[in-house]
């Protein structure tokens, strides 16, 4: 089954649920959230994105994700968590900032292509699935 994470859970509370509705479970086939196409009338930008799909997680704050809603070739990866630790002025304590990670954004025409050359940098491996593209988008694919 697919997970799904909004911005907050990939990027800063990383310990919390991700999207999800208890009633999924009482279906016997697959119900996913609901998800808005992108008109692509502009860029997408983090902000915009309200679901990810994701793709792969792994430890160290690594992960790819591809946005769900709204619906795009658009994918955030995660590079790594920001592990420097911050002193609070109190004798013999400190708290580490485990939350903040290291983020990349790919947009548009070619995103996927990129994103697959990304992960293997980073020593990720991504699943491969066919998916069906309409004839109006073909133009993001090669």
């Amino acid at each position: 089954m697919p997970l799904f994470k909004s911005t907050y859970n990939i990027l800063k509370k990383t310990d919390e649920d991700e999207v999800f509705d208890p009633n999924w479970m009482d279906s016997d086939t697959l119900v996913l959230p609901p998800k808005k196409e992108w008109d692509y009338s502009r860029e997408l930008h983090i902000e915009d994105v309200d679901i990810w799909e994701v793709l792969v997680e792994t430890g160290g704050g690594f992960g790819v994700y591809a946005s769900w809603s709204p619906y795009a070739e658009f994918y955030l990866i995660t590079t790594g968590s920001d592990l420097r630790s911050q002193w609070l002025g109190k004798q013999n304590e400190s708290v580490y900032n485990y939350n903040d990670k290291f983020w990349e954004t790919y947009y548009g025409l070619l995103a996927q292509e990129k994103v697959r050359k990304r992960a293997i940098e980073l020593g990720l491996s991504l699943p491969n699935f066919t998916i069906w593209v309409e004839e109006e988008d073909m133009w993001l694919y090669r």
